[in-house]
């Protein structure tokens, strides 16, 4: 660790705006450097809520939280789960911005929804996988399929 360097424990930040719960980022440790308005995380896990209620839930092995700004970057094996969507996106690299309450990559990203999986690079939605606009798309559905062809 470097020197000015602080190692958390047990961490947890969250945004608050009239008395809702818009995000919670739990972190088993975390470093903070002197001077850095950033706090890197191993093994992040936010949750993102509406109304109180969890919308959807990411995880990360890194990542670190711009306290001033209220922005994450995380990274590897980048995982987001939507409850509200019933839908998961897995990437290697994820932002997001508390200002434009939005998530994005410029990375593949790999979006499960019922049968269908879909394949892009790049990605913009809202944190609950709501409103994604996908840049370049590819869409495979799996599932029983008629084999039989109707003459």
């Amino acid at each position: 660790m470097q020197e000015g360097a602080s190692l958390l424990t047990g961490v947890k930040v969250s945004e608050v705006n009239d008395n809702l719960v818009r995000w919670t980022l739990n972190s088993g440790t975390a470093r903070f450097e002197e001077g850095e308005t950033r706090i890197h995380f191993d093994m992040p896990e936010m949750s993102f809520f509406e109304n109180n209620r969890p919308a959807s839930r990411l995880t990360a092995e890194t990542g670190f939280l711009n306290m001033t700004r209220k922005d994450a970057q995380l990274e590897k094996k980048v995982r987001v789960e939507s409850k509200t969507q019933a839908m998961t996106l897995l990437t290697s690299r994820l932002f997001f911005s508390s200002e434009k309450d939005k998530i994005w990559t410029e990375d593949p990203v790999t979006i499960y929804k019922d049968n269908t999986v879909t394949h892009g690079r790049g990605f913009t939605a809202k944190p609950d996988l709501s409103e994604i606009e996908i840049t370049r798309q590819e869409t495979t559905t799996t599932g029983k399929q008629d084999a039989k062809k109707k003459k």
